[in-house]
């Protein structure tokens, strides 16, 4: 007689509905990890794109409160007149030479960039600070502040221009140039143009990323109220201080040239990289800093000028060893 154990096994049919119980189950728990995990992820990135968008309102608002005008710095002593440009041109002895500042002090701003001028301080150098054209964009999803030339380093030069040419850049400005060209009388020595023989000084291109996961950036300009995509400071106004229909108005006395000056008010809209929109708006004071000039200007009569060796170009100074620079 035979003895039957009293265990048995699996029968091939339960172990394969075991192993589909346990696949079901076992999906179950890695879909709603995973579902936790994507939505984990999705708000991680939603909160860091958010946060680099903070971060980019907060460095573009802080640079542009630091924009400077252009009457906030030494600059060259140009005039304005009311004239056409024929006339002015009638008023210089000798050869007139149209050029524009190369180190103007200017905002320039359109719809999706800025250009504008900053201090910098170094403590550790000569001279301790610096005056930094700076632009402000966005590029392959980066918002970029690029360094693009050091001002100071170009009045400098300019100043060593002056000194060896013997030669006075003060110029006068015709509002229908569009507020950039001015004239001014053509030295003794016929020196190069300006722009020529300044070259690249000055010149950096240094850039930086200000935050990631910017996909485009918009900017508007105010100073009255009404808001442009667009702005330079460097435009001439032109205004009258009593109407020109009253019979004592005086085309020489009372009209009144403004440079427009920085905005009092930038309004900034970044699209981040998931689509959503930011926006902010930030005061400049700067914007408030005009000048004006009522009158026809006329150019000085030109001085006697010495002669000079212009072969000291060349020598071993430098634009930041010329006196009183």
């Amino acid at each position: 007689m035979k003895k039957h154990s009293s265990t048995r096994g699996f029968t091939l049919i339960e172990l394969i509905l075991g192993m589909t119980i346990l696949t079901v189950i076992m999906g179950s728990i890695f879909m709603t990890m995973k579902v936790g995990m994507d939505a984990y992820r999705k708000g991680r990135y939603t909160m860091e794109v958010y946060q680099s968008g903070r971060i980019a309102l907060q460095k573009i608002s802080d640079e542009l409160q630091l924009a400077l005008s252009s009457y906030s710095f030494s600059q060259l002593r140009d005039t304005y007149s009311t004239l056409p440009v024929e006339e002015l041109l009638m008023q210089f002895k000798g050869i007139p030479v149209q050029e524009e500042d190369p180190g103007a002090i200017r905002f320039l701003g359109s719809g999706n960039s800025i250009t504008y001028v900053r201090k910098v301080y170094h403590l550790n150098q000569y001279p301790p600070f610096d005056l930094e054209e700076c632009s402000i964009f966005v590029e392959n999803g980066r918002l970029t502040l690029s360094v693009l030339r050091s001002l100071l380093e170009i009045k400098q030069a300019t100043w060593f221009f002056q000194h060896i040419f013997q030669v006075n850049l003060n110029g006068v400005v015709a509002p229908g140039m569009g507020g950039r060209m001015r004239f001014r009388a053509q030295g003794e020595f016929g020196e190069p143009p300006l722009q020529e023989w300044l070259g690249d000084v000055g010149f950096r291109d240094h850039r930086y990323t200000i935050a990631e996961g910017i996909q485009k950036i918009d900017f508007r300009f105010s100073d009255d109220g009404r808001w442009k995509t667009s702005w330079d400071s460097q435009q001439l106004e032109t205004t009258n201080r009593i109407s020109s229909q009253s019979p004592n108005f005086n085309q020489n006395t009372d009209t009144r040239i403004t440079e427009k000056g920085p905005p009092k008010i930038v309004e900034i809209t970044i699209v981040l990289e998931n689509n959503d929109i930011l926006s902010t708006a930030t005061d400049i004071p700067a914007g408030n800093m005009r000048a004006s000039v009522f009158g026809v200007a006329k150019p000085p009569p030109p001085e006697p000028k010495p002669a000079t060796n212009l072969s000291s170009r060349f020598n071993n100074e430098t634009p930041a060893a010329v006196p009183g620079s």
